[in-house]
């Protein structure tokens, strides 16, 4: 040990007994710094433990001429964090404390030091080193402590959602309002827009959850949404969500998807729709599921964001496939064939229903030839077995669905 380590180590030693004096100066430095843990009895209480460890624990090792990076953190300090975690303080709050703790504890020695008549000189540089490896081994401990406890909290709160959120969504009698409530975080008096979030399982589970975050929050800023939203995890890579929203609330899809791909986020969405109360929490996450079942059966193309309202009419049938098989089936005969000419022609014959019977408006869509979209038309038709009379919804429905699903 050097001679200007050895002069520390007196000095200290000889302040040991102010030891509670340099305690009682980083407490008040904190609690003045750090009003959450001022007004709360049991964060003070194991904020002034947690002080008192951690200081008596420096200065014996310096005292003693002990490394400072080979002590653990105090069982009290390690319990501080656990609280934090559980009452969701942030674990900035937490590492800031840590920061104005070894600030103050250096001023305290050393102004105990200069009213004791005791001179650091050069020693002042390694007190400074050796609190400041101290602290950093601590602040890593703690902060390890925290994101255990935070991981085991947030998924027994998660855990604690999902029970009450399916009891919600039971047919039958309804679970207890105000406790539900109480319990989500979420009103169930108002509307109520749910979202069905998923994404590819080839992506890294550890990303997930910010993917999931992030498209939550484009969400509520492409729909002005400005209540907190309820999240609750379905699986690995996917997730439920209902938004606060207004009787008149709408969102632009299209520029929700454009969003998501500026940022990179994989996230797929699919909108249910808005609905109020209770009931409507439930239906709305019902017409988002069947959107869902729509998107992920789908054999073409399918938009990154798809709303209930785009696709309604097809959503209502994807529970009952042999219904659904059947109705195409004998409406379309053989046009139904899922080769790919057959694809084709449903393809343009349902673009030119749509585009009121105009060839030249389907070709602009196609981006093809006007006389190509007569033509097949009339491929099509052929197919049918029919004419194109005035009413065609039975048509325009079968080729919709078989836009959508692959039967």
């Amino acid at each position: 040990m050097s001679t200007e380590d050895q002069g520390i180590a007196d000095v200290v030693r000889q302040l040991l007994p102010r030891c509670s004096s340099i305690t009682s100066l980083v407490v008040e430095d904190i609690l003045r710094e750090i009003p959450e843990f001022a007004h709360d009895a049991r964060l003070m209480d194991l904020l002034e433990a947690a002080a008192t460890e951690n200081v008596s624990a420096a200065m014996h090792a310096i005292a003693l001429g002990t490394r400072l990076d080979t002590i653990d953190a105090p069982q009290a300090g390690v319990e501080h964090a656990r609280i934090l975690a559980r009452r969701e303080v942030p674990i900035t709050v937490l590492l800031r404390a840590y920061r104005l703790g070894q600030t103050r504890f250096v001023e305290g020695v050393l102004e105990e030091a200069r009213q004791q008549g005791f001179e650091l000189g050069e020693g002042m540089v390694e007190l400074v080193r050796a609190v400041a490896l101290y602290i950093d081994r601590i602040s890593d401990q703690v902060a390890h402590a925290y994101d255990q406890e935070r991981e085991l909290w947030v998924g027994s709160k998660a855990a604690l959602r999902q029970q009450w959120v399916g009891q919600l969504l039971l047919d039958g009698p309804q679970a207890d309002v105000s406790q539900a409530e109480r319990a989500l975080r979420y009103r169930l008096d108002g509307w109520h827009m749910a979202v069905e979030a998923w994404i590819d399982d080839s992506q890294d589970q550890s990303s997930v959850v910010g993917y999931f975050d992030r498209a939550a929050a484009l969400i509520r800023r492409a729909g002005h949404v400005r209540l907190d939203h309820l999240s609750v995890p379905t699986d690995t890579f996917q997730v439920r969500m209902w938004f606060p929203v207004s009787e008149s609330w709408t969102i632009d899809t299209q520029a929700l998807a454009e969003a998501l791909r500026e940022a990179g986020n994989p996230v797929r969405l699919a909108l249910g729709d808005k609905r109020q109360g209770v009931a409507g929490f439930r239906t709305s996450a019902a017409s988002a599921r069947r959107v869902k079942s729509l998107a992920m059966s789908a054999h073409g193309p399918v938009p990154r964001v798809l709303s209930h309202a785009e696709v309604a009419a097809v959503a209502l049938l994807v529970d009952d496939p042999v219904e659904l098989q059947f109705f195409v089936s004998s409406t379309l005969g053989a046009l139904a064939s899922p080769d790919p000419r057959c694809e084709d022609l449903r393809e343009t014959l349902l673009v030119y229903l749509e585009a009121n019977r105009s060839y030249h408006m389907a070709a602009s869509r196609l981006h093809v030839h006007r006389n190509t979209v007569h033509y097949r038309v009339q491929q099509a038709m052929e197919f049918v077995d029919s004419e194109l009379g005035s009413d065609t919804f039975a048509l325009q429905m079968a080729l919709t669905i078989c836009r959508w699903i692959s039967l």
